[in-house]
């Protein structure tokens, strides 16, 4: 099967890449009163078709049920003997392992121009084009991780008509549904498109994030069956799975959510402390931009709030990243994403100001 393959890190030279646990030992270890954490991605302060529904351990053990179920049930790959996923070049870091593990080759797809700091449509629409038909693909449902890009309503609808037209697959990871736009069902929208329009596809989910139950590890993995009775049969291989990956799921942290969801005072409360989540993490943005602004910072920082979610690519070279935890104590990763949940009202300022001499240090003479 032909494919479209790039470096998950192609900004990033070789051997620069610092990875996630060498910088938070990195920053713990940093004395500086200005240190500042932007790594980590966690929030602080219908007629005949079925879908079929199961338990996981978080989103990443539902997409490695997912994988499982796809390399020994997809027809394509098993006409072929070639499975292979296509992922955004910019997706989350531990994408390509989960597959891997699941003997499933990722190749990779452009996903982000790093010229406009926004999702790059043209070159993904074109990518997912040339792709032979029925080629798995894995989209994010919203709030991208690491990129903080979406497609718009009007490139979703395309780029539902591209996979209804070349029969492909949509593997949905939806981590972070809410924190877009603050509503739940606006984030999945596109889900929604690709379910109705009956495009194939696998729908993998965590409640972890929009619950704040980050540890219990409650996540889902759905599959769109084209009968009820396809569905029965599906349903029956995932519970096989289920034993196989872990016995039975986690039972505590499910109980907080089906408690939360089925009582109508409790998941008006929930819905209106995600939105809220959401808002705090646009003010903070807006913070940011309009600080790198008033400190004339070289450069367009509209993509600061263009983006959405708990991540942001700033637009930052591996130089003037280094430079930033070298000289300034302010962590992020060597692509530039820093997690806007890290920011709030003391460290805000302080990070304008470093990013804006890190910016000016290093701007061509």
């Amino acid at each position: 099967m032909g494919s479209i393959t790039a470096n998950p890190f192609q900004d990033v030279p070789a051997g620069r890449t610092e990875s996630l646990e060498v910088l938070i030992t990195q920053f713990r270890a940093d004395t500086d009163p200005n240190r500042t954490d932007l790594l980590v991605g966690v929030y602080k302060t219908e007629e005949g078709k079925a879908i079929v529904t199961a338990q996981t351990l978080g989103a990443s053990g539902g997409c490695h049920v997912g994988a499982v179920m796809l390399k020994n049930h997809y027809g394509p790959w098993k006409e072929n003997g070639n499975p292979e996923i296509f992922l955004p070049t910019e997706s989350w870091l531990n994408h390509p392992f989960l597959f891997e593990s699941a003997g499933i080759k990722p190749s990779f797809l452009p996903y982000y121009s790093s010229k406009t700091n926004a999702f790059d449509f043209v070159g993904f629409s074109k990518a997912i084009k040339s792709l032979p038909a029925q080629s798995v693909i894995l989209l994010q449902s919203g709030a991208q991780n690491p990129t903080g890009c979406d497609p718009s309503p009007d490139q979703w609808r395309e780029l539902a008509s591209i996979f209804s037209q070349r029969s492909h697959l949509a593997f949905f990871d939806a981590a972070y549904p809410g924190f877009a736009s603050g509503e739940i069902d606006a984030d999945l929208a596109g889900v929604r498109l690709f379910a109705e329009q009956e495009i194939p596809l696998v729908f993998v989910s965590t409640y972890g994030k929009s619950f704040g139950l980050y540890s219990e590890r409650v996540g889902i993995v759905s599959i769109l069956a084209p009968s009820e009775e396809v569905g029965k049969r599906i349903e029956r291989h995932l519970s096989l799975l289920a034993r196989a990956e872990c016995g039975a799921p986690p039972d505590f942290g499910s109980r907080i959510i089906e408690t939360i969801l089925s009582d109508d005072i409790l998941e008006r409360q929930w819905r209106q402390e995600l939105r809220h989540m959401a808002n705090q993490l646009m003010s903070r943005r807006i913070a940011l931009r309009e600080a790198l602004e008033k400190l004339e910072t070289p450069g367009d920082w509209r993509h600061i709030t263009d983006q959405s979610g708990m991540f942001s690519y700033v637009g930052l070279s591996v130089e003037q990243v280094t430079l930033l935890r070298k000289k300034h104590h302010v962590y992020l990763q060597d692509t530039g994403r820093i997690s806007i949940a890290g920011l709030n009202n003391s460290n805000i300022d302080y990070t304008a100001r470093s990013i804006s001499a890190v910016v000016k240090a290093t701007a061509p003479k």
